[in-house]
């Protein structure tokens, strides 16, 4: 199994990189430079794509090797995936040889009979590689990659440093990446050599990517499940930078829900973990810029058409639009330039170094919790957490729209909760508890909406002053919608709070 972490350099970059102390410390050779080619090939429909793999036929120095690589993951720029590599005699594919390694890692579609291969795209590169050893029992291949990749008349440049994983945990290189990011700011690199290709051949375009379901062992120990469930969250949110950078509402939206996701994880277990301070600090800032940039998104994608307008206010309107939409797309812009900052890369690998790690073994607190079974765990952060659904409710006072909303959190909390768990849950009441849940917060989620959306509104007024009568009657239809729908809150959650809760 490969791990490696990529980290992107930008042109002013490269000649420093080579500098770095860091990299040149525990040096055990010189760096050796080679110029290879890659070519990739696939089926005209991309079968190897839709399954998660990619093969490559390496040209450098008279030599070519064929290698089918992909499944396992990436998580905070770490890939571990399975990779079969073997000498070939030419740059062409080796179709015995593939049939043999499509068998080991597809049987499936080995089984159904692979259509015939194409050439796809071209990596050319010159590759400077050496090893170091910054410890004892590891070691650690450093490659800087400089090309490009290239399919017909199209291309994308390659700027990237590898770091392999050759002896020692795949954790290690996280703390080697940080390094190198404190001394020269770089950028994680989530997709590959093989995805930047296809994505130039027109076969993959940002989508914005929902949450997986968290796959958990039944025997496993709440320690090893806290791991996979942080890890499926940090998951969906790197799976939507892209489509984020592209300009994609739902991508936006959806890295939203994995970072709340992540954030209703680590306070579900509040009472056993410790997240670092700097790391929690800079996970509220960028659910500021998400957040910011959403309730925009939500304002002019679902709140503005909804509005019984006058035919009066029409032309109005018009202008609200324009002003509304050129602040969604600073807020947007916003978001683009927090993704590409050296803070969100810091956030990311002292992340990916926390979960890898295992961080919070080292945070002082009792291990036994952790080390209990998850089916044993589970039930109990899923009661507790309906516990502060209940303890909310009935603290709170149910007519004031700022306390319903912090209900609504602990609604969402309990459900995240439930679906974190779900592979080791069980019982009806327990999935008709969780369809429960997910009505509450969309009742409740109208009485939000409305609030936030009188806040925009607010804003509004500096943009398009002589709008000042169409936005007072927006904020006057906003305030009857959530005043009508205050009672049928109210009593939607005093139901919940009779409903026997179990797991």
């Amino acid at each position: 199994m490969e791990a490696e972490i990529k980290l992107a350099l930008d042109a002013a970059s490269l000649a420093q990189i080579r500098k770095l102390p860091v990299l040149r410390e525990h040096a055990l050779t010189e760096p050796q430079e080679q110029e290879h080619v890659d070519r990739y090939f696939d089926s005209t429909g991309f079968d190897l794509l839709r399954h998660g793999f990619a093969l490559r036929v390496r040209s450098a120095g008279g030599r070519h090797v064929q290698t089918l690589k992909g499944g396992g993951s990436a998580l905070a720029g770490l890939h571990q995936r399975t990779e079969l590599e073997s000498d070939v005699a030419s740059e062409e594919p080796d179709l015995d040889l593939f049939a043999r390694q499509l068998r080991e890692v597809l049987p499936q579609l080995a089984k159904e009979g692979m259509p015939a291969l194409e050439p796809v795209f071209v990596n050319r590169s010159k590759r400077s590689s050496w090893m170091i050893a910054p410890a004892d029992g590891v070691q650690i291949e450093c490659a800087l990659d400089i090309g490009e990749i290239r399919h017909g008349e199209r291309s994308v440049p390659v700027r990237e440093l590898e770091l392999e994983i050759k002896q020692g945990a795949p954790a290690i290189l996280y703390a080697l990446a940080q390094q190198v990011h404190a001394a020269l700011p770089v950028r994680l690199e989530h997709v590959s050599k093989a995805e930047r290709g296809y994505v130039l051949a027109g076969a993959v375009t940002p989508r914005a990517v929902k949450a997986a379901a968290v796959a958990l062992k039944r025997k496993a120990s709440m320690g090893e499940a806290l791991g996979t469930i942080l890890a499926n969250c940090l998951q969906q949110m790197q799976a939507n930078e892209r489509g984020v950078i592209a300009g994609g509402v739902e991508s936006l939206h959806q890295m939203r829900v994995g970072l709340r996701r992540l954030r209703a994880a680590l306070a579900m277990v509040r009472d056993m973990v410790q997240l670092p301070e700097p790391v929690a600090v800079d996970i509220e800032w960028l659910a500021g810029e998400l957040g910011d940039a959403r309730n925009w998104d939500v304002f002019i994608e679902s709140v503005l058409p909804e509005l019984p307008l006058p035919e009066a206010y029409q032309p109005g309107m018009g202008r609200v639009l324009v002003a509304a939409r050129e602040e969604a797309e600073r807020h947007r812009n916003k978001v683009k330039a927090a993704l590409n900052s050296p803070r969100y890369t810091a956030l990311l690998l002292a992340l990916g170094a926390w979960i890898t790690g295992e961080g919070w073994k080292q945070a002082g607190l009792p291990s036994e919790p952790l080390a209990q079974p998850v089916r044993k765990a589970a039930p109990q952060l899923v009661q507790h957490a309906a516990a502060r659904v209940r303890k909310r409710a009935r603290a709170y006072d149910l007519q004031r729209p700022e306390c319903l909303h912090k209900v609504r959190i602990a609604a969402k909390k309990e459900r995240y909760a439930r679906e974190f768990f779900d592979t080791v849950g069980h019982g009806k009441r327990a999935a008709r508890r969780h369809d429960l849940l997910a009505d509450m917060q969309d009742e409740l989620g109208t009485i939000n909406d409305s609030t936030v959306a009188r806040e925009l509104v607010a804003q509004l007024r500096e943009r398009v002053p002589q709008e000042v009568a169409l936005l007072g009657f927006i904020e006057g239809v906003l305030a009857a919608r959530a005043e009508d729908a205050l009672p049928r809150a109210r009593k939607h959650v005093k139901a919940r709070l009779r409903e026997r809760v179990s797991f």
